[in-house]
């Protein structure tokens, strides 16, 4: 009986796990193509630290948007405070506008590695995960996010996931139609604070939250028709989105009818792209995009609880290449997160295993492995030929190496 001091020793944090030779070799598969799909689109693969300085991976934009999710540590060197990324958006952004500041606009850059968060999302339990990403450093077009969506729906599709649907929504729309936002892009603060809103506009913000329509159109505000009309539009009205804001209310502001335009010209490029992937539009979601700036978008797939990635467009710190640059770009980018990509994509095909008996010299499993094979070396009695095929079963080996050449089991 194994002691609970013995046992303790083997326990692990919540929301962490070790990661098994059973699921490792599907990981390491899925990273690969998808990174692979990302470099075929132009994207070059950066690689930043785990560990940054506090006030540089938490600055404002991406990185301040998850600080409170953010593990700090100490650095004994320099006494500085640290923060373990729990995005490397924030990380992509930095490298883009200091290393790479010289390099021309859109920047074309890709990435995966590690995570790690203090809390996890109420959908997956896990606290270190693995993100793969791309971002599209100075990026102002439609166009631009209509590349990034694509592109990420595309390499979903080469790691063997074709039951993929996409949702568009614009995460800042709700107050621009209120006249809290302005819709620059200038980088000012957007910064508010619900407490300080009056009883109708904390009582749209509910019925939005709630897709409550019914409640939106009740509470007395002057964009209440505006607010109800756009929940109680279907899910997925693509082809009929134009009609349905020339039908809004005349008095909607109008950074809030150009970005409904572009919201609408984004979901016929993608449609016209990607026409195998269902399309639906829910233009007021905004839950989970904290510093997205224009539209945002979310990948699912059939039978997946969860998005398997979010993106969209987002400001990230302007490179100083003179006096009077402007202190932001813009930017688009997706996250993929692998976790949630492992549970929507198939099985993967078992590798050819090749047993060799225990006395097979290293000179002949050399040659072996730069035949290609992959190599199970046995321990039964090689002059025991049902022990050696009993062992090789039971490692998993497809194929057996003897003197009569290979085997198939």
């Amino acid at each position: 009986m194994v002691s609970n001091a013995t046992s303790n020793t083997q326990l692990l944090p919540n929301g962490l796990g070790d990661i098994l030779p059973s699921e490792t070799t599907k990981r390491r598969g899925i990273i690969n193509a998808i990174m692979d799909s990302f470099m075929r689109f132009g994207y070059a693969d950066v690689s930043p630290p785990l560990v940054e300085y506090e006030e540089t991976l938490l600055a404002e934009g991406p990185g301040a948007a998850l600080a409170d999710n953010t593990f700090r540590l100490m650095d004994p060197v320099t006494r500085r405070m640290l923060a373990l990324r729990s995005d490397m958006t924030a990380q992509i952004a930095r490298i883009a506008s200091s290393r790479l500041a010289h390099h021309p606009r859109p920047l074309r850059l890709s990435y995966t590695g590690q995570v790690m968060r203090i809390n996890p999302d109420p959908v997956n339990p896990e606290r270190q995960l693995v993100q793969i990403g791309a971002e599209l450093i100075g990026a102002s077009t439609i166009a631009h996010d209509a590349e990034v969506a694509v592109m990420a729906l595309e390499s979903l599709y080469q790691a063997g996931i074709t039951a993929l649907s996409i949702d568009l929504n614009v995460p800042r729309l709700l107050d621009v139609i209120l006249g809290i936002d302005s819709a620059d892009d200038s980088g000012s603060d957007h910064a508010k604070d619900s407490r300080t809103e009056s009883p109708t506009i904390q009582a749209l913000r509910q019925a939005v939250s709630a897709k409550d329509s019914k409640a939106a159109g009740e509470v007395d505000h002057p964009q209440a028709h505006v607010v109800k009309t756009l929940l109680d539009m279907p899910l997925n009205p693509a082809s009929d989105i134009k009609k349905m804001i020339a039908g809004c209310d005349k008095n909607i502001p109008a950074p809030a009818r150009q970005m409904l335009n572009d919201l609408a010209d984004l979901a016929s490029l993608i449609s016209q792209l990607a026409p195998d992937v269902s399309l639906t539009i829910d233009p007021l979601e905004r839950r989970g995009f904290n510093y997205h700036q224009g539209i945002g978008f979310s990948i699912l797939a059939s039978g997946v609880r969860g998005e398997l990635g979010r993106g969209g467009r987002y400001r990230t710190q302007s490179p100083a290449k003179s006096p009077n640059s402007q202190p932001v770009e813009l930017s688009t980018g997706v996250t993929l997160y692998l976790e949630r990509v492992l549970q929507a994509a198939p099985a993967s095909a078992p590798a050819d295993r090749l047993y060799l008996h225990k006395d097979q010299g290293l000179d002949q499993v050399v040659s072996l492995t730069r035949d290609g094979y992959q190599i199970i070396i046995g321990d039964a009695d090689p002059a025991d030929d049902a022990a050696c095929q009993t062992e090789a079963k039971a490692m998993g080996a497809t194929h057996i190496y003897s003197s009569n050449g290979i085997i198939t089991i």
